[in-house]
């Protein structure tokens, strides 16, 4: 049977512990405290095309050349038809399924539908025109997690191996922030279809 004295020595050791753990993890707290208080407001990144010189973002912060280099890539994979627009178009809507809004691939499937014609027998892509270099006039940021890309591309069509439409369009798209599976989409964007009143001509200087 314990004695007084050996309860008391139990007790003292029992609160000695005690209070190294609450020491141990104020310490800790301390840490985590100093650490946070040390994170960086904002983060110099290189982004392509221009890796000579880092951007300056905010943590978070999507900088406005890779929305630009976003908006390029799923622009002309969309439009690309190298053998017929009616069975490759289908097929580019599927691949770029997890790049598209919801209701912009929905968009984009009832045009096709609506237009068989303006895809049958028909090859597609867009060519650069100009400095295709990413400019900052080129992207507005319309909210947080929302941008407006223009773009200018050389339009080329061939309905059955001859050419019907060589010009240059101006498109408008829309980008927004897109928080998937990253395994899915690792850009984290998606392209939203286009700012009204859609892909234009571009007129020739003269």
């Amino acid at each position: 049977m314990p004695t007084p004295h050996t309860q008391n020595g139990a007790l003292q050791q029992e609160l000695r512990f005690r209070n190294r753990m609450i020491l141990l993890l104020v310490a800790l707290l301390g840490v985590f405290g100093v650490a946070y208080w040390r994170l960086p407001t904002l983060l110099s990144v290189y982004v392509p095309p221009d890796l000579s010189r880092p951007q300056t973002v905010a943590p978070g912060e999507i900088p406005a050349s890779y929305v630009y280099a976003f908006a390029k890539i799923v622009l002309e994979a969309l439009n690309y038809c190298p053998e017929d627009c009616a069975r490759d178009y289908p097929a580019n809507l599927e691949a770029l399924r997890d790049y598209l809004t919801t209701t912009c691939l929905a968009d984009l499937q009832m045009h096709r539908e609506r237009n068989r014609s303006l895809y049958e027998f028909r090859t597609r892509r867009l060519l650069p025109m100009g400095d295709e270099i990413y400019a900052a006039e080129k992207v507005r940021r319309l909210d947080q997690k929302v941008w407006e890309v223009t773009l200018e591309y050389v339009l080329e069509e061939h309905v059955k191996g001859v050419e019907t439409r060589r010009n240059p369009y101006g498109y408008p798209l829309r980008i927004v922030h897109y928080p998937v599976p990253v395994e899915a989409n690792p850009y984290q964007l998606a392209f939203d279809c286009y700012v009204p009143p859609g892909p234009r001509p571009i007129a020739p200087q003269s």
